[in-house]
């Protein structure tokens, strides 16, 4: 009996010994187990995080169409092709923004309006207006042909009482038609005084406005005051005159005076060498040819035809070229 107990005791004792034994081995495996897996999980993360800073840092050297490499590529790629496309757009934006800036600042860029009383004869270019007073009349068929003879235009200011039915002739011609007066008469006594008032000087203009559109169809915005605007101004007084020039600028129509007087009515029988001088006298300025000359003269003088062929002689000599008048030419104002 005494050794079965000690026996029993024993195997007792192995066994709870085993069993301990047994605890221990597993509690340290798992221990084990636990921080290997945690170790794993951490040196994952921390390798995942590497490669994405590389991935966004250096998108060159990782394969293309392969793993997360290949998507953060692609990526990349897609932003770097939305930056392009869009500093693309603002750049051309800001191009277009420059020429639209370009253009409306060409476009506000002041151009020469329509000023009858603006100069636009090029500095350098000698310029010759001929210009005839008081006509027509027969002496005016022999300037025609003197003009034409060498090929030359001018601009005849034409009076309503003379031989108006040679107006036609003269614009067929090739010349400019400018309106001088009705009537001429320059009598402060008369009933058809041209200055007697603003009113009566405006109801002689139309009057020889309406003769020649009878003659030729249409309504000259050419005219010159009888005896030029310095007349014009002392007959009218100040006030009236200023009125009646802004009236006229109003309706359309350009005034001019002339820079060369041919003195071809400074006496009754003014000779052509009078004339021929006046006029030399006046084609300088300071010793230098004027650029721009418009010379007074009157058909219905005798010595008007006579110097004529001398007269544009010397200014083609001189390298003035011929034009007629308009509403954009130097109006060659007195005052």
């Amino acid at each position: 009996m005494g050794k079965g107990k000690v026996s029993s005791t024993l195997i007792a004792c192995i066994a709870v010994g085993l069993v301990a034994i047994i605890a221990i081995v597993g509690v340290a495996v798992y221990g084990s187990n636990n921080y290997s897996g945690s170790g794993n999980k951490d040196a994952a993360s921390n390798g995942n995080k590497n490669s994405s800073m590389v991935d966004t840092a250096d998108t060159s050297s990782q394969p293309t169409g392969s793993g997360d490499g290949s998507q953060i590529t692609g990526s990349t790629d897609n932003q770097s092709s939305s930056k392009a496309e869009s500093s693309s757009k603002t750049q051309t934006s800001s191009k277009n923004q420059t020429s639209s800036e370009s253009s409306s600042v060409t476009g506000s860029v002041p151009t020469p309006d329509d000023d009858p009383f603006e100069d636009n004869t090029p500095s350098g270019e000698r310029v010759c207006y001929l210009t005839f007073d008081d006509g027509p009349c027969a002496n005016t068929d022999k300037i025609l042909k003197i003009l034409k003879d060498n090929d030359v235009k001018a601009t005849f200011f034409v009076v309503g009482t003379m031989a108006t039915g040679k107006i036609k002739d003269i614009y067929n011609a090739g010349h400019a038609i400018g309106l001088h007066t009705n009537t001429h008469e320059l009598s402060k006594s008369s009933s058809k005084y041209v200055y007697k008032s603003a009113d009566g000087f405006f109801n002689d203009l139309k009057g020889i406005s309406d003769v020649v559109y009878e003659k030729i169809g249409i309504r000259s915005n050419l005219t010159r005051f009888p005896g030029g605007s310095a007349t014009a101004y002392s007959r009218l007084g100040k006030s009236v005159f200023e009125t009646v020039k802004e009236t006229l600028k109003e309706q359309g129509y350009t005034y001019f005076d002339w820079n060369i007087d041919s003195g071809d009515t400074h006496s009754k029988s003014p000779s052509k060498d009078y004339v021929m001088n006046e006029i030399r006298k006046g084609l300088k300025s300071g010793g230098k040819y004027k650029d721009e000359v418009c010379i007074l003269m009157h058909d219905i003088k005798n010595v008007t035809v006579e110097a004529l062929p001398d007269i544009i002689r010397e200014l083609k000599e001189a390298g003035y070229t011929f034009k007629t008048l308009d509403s954009k030419c130097n109006n060659f104002a007195f005052k």
